[in-house]
């Protein structure tokens, strides 16, 4: 998928957050806050085109699990394209990300949290209502790590987990910042 699909889909879906893909140093400082090792269980909110997608899988166990929350119908098929079997696609809001793991997938905690859906566009009530909700899904320990272009979800995160970074990667356009709570 080329960007110029990425920015029809941006004026087509406001859920839409980038014009352009993660650069790779982004990406790369992103999946380095991870530890493959010792995680089962990867959900992703708002993959897109499945960048990071395709790097979390390219790291995670065998026997791991990737679940990708998409809402965005054009990315959910280009996802499809991706072939691994420990990708499991889901297309719904990350909103009501607990509900169906532990519904449909029998799911109850899960090890990583990776957003990349753009806060900024959402009401504060659903930011909170999706922070709170993915807090309680994360094991102990667990990780929700998410990159944003401003310093808004920062705060909520803060709020509501242990312990709270951020730090910036400036080799992305525009520069990013990579906030991640852990419970």
């Amino acid at each position: 998928m080329t960007e110029q699909i990425l920015i029809k889909e941006l004026i087509k879906d406001r859920q839409v957050g980038a014009i352009v893909s993660a650069s790779k140093h982004l990406i790369k400082d992103l999946i380095d806050k991870i530890d493959f090792e010792n995680a089962k269980v990867f959900v992703e909110y708002g993959p897109g085109k499945g960048a990071i997608t395709q790097q979390l899988l390219n790291q995670m166990r065998d026997n791991a699990t990737l679940f990708v929350f998409e809402t965005n119908k054009q990315f959910v098929k280009e996802l499809i394209k991706i072939e691994d079997d420990r990708l499991i696609i889901v297309e719904n809001d990350a909103e009501n990300a607990k509900m169906i793991l532990q519904n449909r997938y029998k799911i109850e905690l899960v090890d990583y949290i990776i957003s990349t859906i753009p806060f900024t566009f959402l009401k504060y009530r659903k930011r909170r209502r999706i922070i709170f909700r993915s807090y309680s899904i994360l094991k102990e320990k667990g990780k929700f790590i998410t990159y944003q272009y401003s310093w808004l979800i920062y705060y909520l995160i803060k709020e509501r987990f242990a312990a709270t970074t951020i730090t910036t990667t400036l080799l992305n356009i525009p520069p990013a910042f990579i906030i991640e709570g852990v419970k």
